[in-house]
């Protein structure tokens, strides 16, 4: 794999080839790297218990903006927060809080799981961003909550047993 450079804000190079951070044609490879650091939360739920107790670092934010292309409008209304406030906690160094962590490391395993079933994150956008029979909602719409975004991952559970509406 080649070398990742940020020459520019907003932009990633991977084996000479530009990517713009917040396009959906950024490599699988690099949102996989990206999720990395978070991905032992998955696996256990002490140690997720446990980042949520201690808070996610404010980059979180940054990457959870990264990892899923949203904007931070977007993000704001995941997380319910206001624009300033979101600015502000990427501005800052302080660890997050209980709520913004949980959430943020929950839109990771959502993400990631997504990743898996898909196999592509176009794809996964692509189906976040369509009405869903089976929710029956916008799976986008409803991340703003954590029941929703567990509601968003059972379905991709169905899908990967083949149990869709």
């Amino acid at each position: 794999m080649g070398e990742k450079k940020v020459k520019e804000p907003g932009f990633i190079y991977e084996d000479g080839k530009r990517y713009k951070l917040y396009d959906t044609d950024i490599p699988v490879s690099y949102v996989s790297e990206l999720l990395v650091p978070y991905t032992s939360y998955f696996k256990s739920p002490a140690a997720k218990l446990d980042a949520i107790k201690r808070g996610l670092q404010p980059n979180a934010i940054n990457d959870l903006i990264k990892v899923t292309g949203a904007t931070q409008s977007d993000v704001s209304r995941w997380l319910d927060i206001t624009m300033p406030t979101l600015r502000k906690h990427l501005q800052n160094t302080k660890e997050l809080n209980l709520g913004i962590s949980e959430h943020i490391i929950q839109l990771f395993e959502l993400f990631n799981k997504g990743l898996d079933t898909f196999g592509s994150l176009d794809e996964f956008k692509n189906w976040l961003a369509h009405y869903n029979i089976g929710i029956g909602a916008v799976p986008f719409d409803i991340l703003d909550t954590i029941t929703g975004i567990g509601i968003v991952m059972n379905e991709l559970i169905r899908i990967d047993y083949g149990a869709t509406a």
